[in-house]
């Protein structure tokens, strides 16, 4: 019997189906492997698919231990993970731009410059510190501290008043603001797909102002005042699914922004980063984040009178578990 060529069907429909078996594998793995967690190697059941074999990776030692390992994202409207929790803290290089009126009780006051007539810095580093616990990766309660300070001597170029107390041109005089700032807040995330979040946020913040101009003869006015300020707002996070190898430094891009006017006094913020925070423990993983922020109160509010921006670019270094 004579062959009357050779047969390719079978030969394509057996490669075809080969391409499709080792397609369907690497899409299962690269659910699995996606994105980088901790994950406890030796806790983990040997017969649970999700976890890598540890023959993958490194040994080290024989006790338990954790590598960065992955597991996809969460899905759309974010289904219960757990909780994490931070501390942190940012070292914030401002910029100082306004003006203030404190009042004295009698209504006397005028508008002074911060940097122009009261010669305060316009240029000053100063620190935040903060805190972050997560539940069900979809609610967030945040507690903020920032201490702000500035001080400078200097003349003043104008005749003036502040808070009652006459200031003449020429007069050399020592300035101190205190601007202290308690927030408490929360934040709602809603996933769209697995690398997009986005959702409201509100913040009661308790601002305290303490301010001090002295002369060279001795004579000197305090003005403090206690400002209670919410805030409503919105913020959004990006944190690609897939990176490669960079997918264990967890990057991530953020933004968000607050504001409200409340009682004849306005307080806006917004915020942009991009960070990374990769694992360092068997718990823990280490924040890191490069961004820039602007804070801005402005109105009126009993005997303050205020139009204040202080912006500038920020470090973020934090400690997550």
């Amino acid at each position: 019997m004579v062959a009357r060529g050779k047969n390719y069907i079978p030969c394509c429909l057996t490669i075809v189906l080969i391409l499709l078996s080792l397609s369907t594998l690497a899409q299962a793995l690269d659910r699995t492997h996606r994105y980088p967690v901790k994950v406890n190697v030796s806790d983990a059941s040997l017969f649970d698919p999700n976890v890598v074999s540890t023959s993958a990776f490194p040994r080290i030692g024989s006790s338990s231990w954790d590598v960065a390992a992955g597991q996809s994202r969460a899905e759309i409207l974010c289904p219960k993970r757990g909780y994490a929790f931070s501390l942190g803290m940012r070292p914030f290089f401002t910029s100082l731009t306004g003006s203030v009126k404190p009042v004295s009780r009698g209504g006397e006051g005028s508008f002074l410059s911060l940097h122009g007539h009261l010669r305060l810095p316009d240029d000053k580093t100063l620190w935040e510190f903060y805190s972050h616990l997560r539940l069900w990766d979809k609610i967030a309660l945040r507690i903020e501290y920032a201490p702000w300070t500035w001080s400078g001597p200097g003349h003043i170029p104008i005749d003036a008043n502040f808070a009652g107390m006459a200031l003449k041109s020429g007069d050399a005089i020592q300035s101190d603001l205190g601007i202290t700032t308690f927030t408490v807040g929360g934040d709602y995330d809603v996933a769209f797909g697995r690398d997009l979040f986005f959702g409201p946020n509100v913040d009661l913040n308790i601002i305290k102002w303490t301010q001090r101009v002295s002369k060279e003869q001795g004579v000197s006015m305090d003005f403090s005042q206690t400002i209670l300020q919410p805030a409503l707002g919105a913020h959004i996070r990006y944190e690609p699914a897939y990176t490669g190898y960079f997918s264990w430094f967890k990057p991530y891009l953020e933004a968000r922004f607050s504001w409200m006017s409340f009682d004849g006094l306005g307080l806006s913020t917004w915020d942009m980063a991009a960070g990374i925070a990769p694992p360092i423990s068997r718990n823990v993983d280490a924040g890191f984040k490069l961004g820039y922020k602007q804070w801005r109160l402005d109105g009126n509010r009993s005997r303050l009178f205020a139009d204040v921006s202080v912006e500038g670019p920020y470090l973020d270094f934090a400690l997550q578990f």
